[in-house]
């Protein structure tokens, strides 16, 4: 696998898109607060990334010149209703850059962004909505993971949005394709619908999974920074650990991004390359699990009490350590300076790497969204919201707003005083010349995590692992085979 892309990864043989958590399907955090800027020191890692917003490879093309299906239709009036899954003060912006586009665009086009659930709940809308095979119960616009919308495209429910980008009346140049990074720009596309290069979405923005860590009890115990190397974070843990106290190292979830990431840190990885099978009993997923089940059984860790709980303990000084979207950065900000011991300086670090490597291995994900087949006009329409949402202003804006990472080089380079305000989202972005990917090139993988995500509790809660992992590899590549074209 290869760890280190800068930006500029080409996917050979499967697209394998960007991730929850989810990465994979990963529920974002619950704002509690506006966030306020964060005030920690960003710690270096171990290697120094390369510039993140360097120059991405060529566009190989101009966008096609032929006529296309959408290139006489007219979206003038075109109502569009975007299934989301955002919420508090990250909807509040959402809402404000909606009415904008509805005041200004030249189409009088009306755009509806509803929340409509976490990521989960959207898809099983969605997959409710194509089994009653009625395009009215659709919306026009949808937020989804690429395992998530593979699945819908099994049904054909998906309009293939190069007809959009390739339009010589409503595409992109050649220029604005280059300023996406090539890696995330292909990322939404699928090798296995259409005639083989079929773009299921369009991506709005990115996160990845970090590490986030108390600088000031790091000190405290006698650490200068977060640990490299798992055997340092476990001896971190267990020395944080006071039951008496009420603190505890690290509180675990058990989402399926968590596990790859574990997986993922020790430079391993849990599927083929070439997409044809899961490999779960592979012995770094093995050690991936012993391990953290030793340190359960020690107490040094501890499951979250409820959601978003390690956030809240995180800011009163309870856990050392969380795991987590960086797109938390906001909240964990908020959750430091309302918490019980005031203030301290805290930061995101890789997971510890140096078992496997000398370079961190870290999980980039994101949601695009797609259009799902509806009526001419009001998929153009979608469209030309993406677009406009999705130019360099915009982009950067929306950034701003949720936390995300920006998916335009010329965002990111206009977010320098942003960057230097907030120098935790700053060092998280730092890492992403170190990104690789969930299996999401697979529909089955909204499946699978749920299995991933099943597998983790039951090996927390007992259950021998070696048997888990290998029931969770044989039902995973059943899922996989019943979710091929």
């Amino acid at each position: 696998m290869n760890k280190k892309w800068m930006y500029v990864l080409v996917l050979a043989v499967l697209v394998i898109p960007l991730v929850l958590g989810a990465c994979g399907a990963t529920e974002e955090p619950a704002p509690t607060q506006a966030p306020a800027e964060p005030t920690a020191a960003p710690a270096e890692p171990t290697a120094a990334p390369e510039e993140p917003t360097a120059a991405p490879a060529e566009p190989t093309e101009e966008p096609k010149g032929e006529a296309g299906p959408y290139d006489e239709v007219d979206p003038t009036g075109a109502q569009v209703l975007w299934w989301h899954q955002h919420t508090q003060e990250r909807e509040e912006g959402l809402q404000e850059m909606v009415a904008e586009f509805n005041e200004t665009n030249e189409w009088g086009i009306t755009v509806s962004a509803e929340y409509a659930g976490g990521y989960s709940e959207i898809y099983d809308k969605m997959i409710a909505a194509i089994a009653a095979d009625d395009p009215t119960l659709m919306p026009n616009l949808v937020v989804g993971y690429a395992n998530q919308v593979a699945k819908y495209q099994l049904s054909e429910a998906l309009v293939d949005m190069d007809y959009f980008v390739d339009s010589p009346a409503w595409g992109l140049t050649a220029e604005e394709i280059a300023d996406f990074p090539q890696g995330i720009f292909e990322a939404d596309v699928s090798p296995v619908f259409g005639d083989g290069h079929f773009r299921m979405g369009f991506p709005p923005n990115r996160s990845m999974e970090v590490m986030y860590y108390n600088q000031d009890w790091l000190t405290e115990l006698g650490y200068d920074g977060p640990p490299t190397t798992w055997a340092e974070f476990a001896e971190m843990v267990c020395a944080a650990t006071d039951p008496e106290a009420g603190t505890v190292g690290y509180e675990i979830s058990t989402d399926a991004s968590r596990f790859a990431s574990l997986v993922f840190s020790r430079h391993g990885t849990y599927f083929f390359e070439d997409g044809s099978a899961f490999d779960f009993t592979n012995d770094t997923v093995v050690e991936s699990m012993s391990f953290m089940k030793d340190l359960y059984d020690q107490g040094c860790i501890t499951l979250i009490a409820e959601s978003y709980g390690d956030q809240t303990d995180f800011g009163n000084y309870k856990t050392l350590f969380t795991i987590g979207s960086t797109s938390g950065v906001p909240y964990y900000d908020s959750a430091v300076k309302s918490g019980e011991a005031g203030e301290f300086i805290w930061g995101v670090a890789p997971l510890p790497y140096m078992d496997g490597g000398d370079e961190p291995v870290m999980n980039l994900y994101g949601a695009s969204v797609s259009v799902p087949k509806t009526t001419p006009e009001q998929e153009l329409a979608a469209w030309l919201f993406v677009k406009w949402f999705t130019e360099p202003e915009q982009n950067a804006r929306w950034a701003k707003i949720s936390g995300y990472f920006p998916t335009r080089i010329s965002a990111a380079d206009a977010m320098t005083d942003y960057m230097e305000a907030n120098p935790v989202y700053a060092q998280g972005f730092a890492l992403m010349p170190y990104s690789t990917y969930e299996a999401q090139w697979c529909a089955c993988y909204e499946d699978v995590r749920r299995m991933m995500n099943d597998a983790y509790s039951a090996i927390l809660d007992g259950a021998d692992i070696q048997d888990t992992l290998t029931q969770l590899e044989e039902e995973a590549n059943v899922s996989l085979a019943e979710n091929t074209p």
